[in-house]
């Protein structure tokens, strides 16, 4: 009788110490989901890109897009938002000197005058 209470005594024992473990899991699980929707908060710039991925934006109508790109503008500071509307400035053309008696080869800039190109930093970008 004995050895059979000892068995049962350390069976319990195990089963109790596993239960405290897996719940111990939970609870840190729970707190680190917490911890990271808590201390990461997304910058208000990126509201619209947050509205954007939406389902709801993807089916919606030109006019209830620009609906919605209104609540993103509540939710910005004043600094990133664009207030005043975009006007259509077309690009300044370059201006062109003149070419004298066809000596248009003169006018071109020396080669090493030209501008430098620029690498990328990171050498896994070749």
């Amino acid at each position: 009788m004995s050895a059979s209470f000892v068995v049962v005594a350390l069976s319990l024992r195990v089963a109790f110490v596993s239960l405290v473990c897996l719940s111990a899991g939970g609870a840190l699980s729970v707190l680190t989901w917490w911890f990271w929707k808590t201390a990461m908060p997304e910058p208000p710039a990126l509201a619209r890109l947050e509205i954007m991925s939406d389902r709801r934006y993807e089916e919606s109508s030109a006019r209830e897009r620009e609906l919605l790109m209104g609540e993103a503008d509540e939710v910005m500071p004043v600094s990133v938002r664009n207030t005043a509307p975009r006007k259509f400035s077309p690009a300044p053309r370059p201006r062109v000197a003149p070419v004298v008696n066809g000596r248009r080869d003169a006018q071109r800039k020396a080669p090493a005058e030209l501008p430098v190109t620029r690498k990328p930093i990171d050498p896994l970008l070749k």
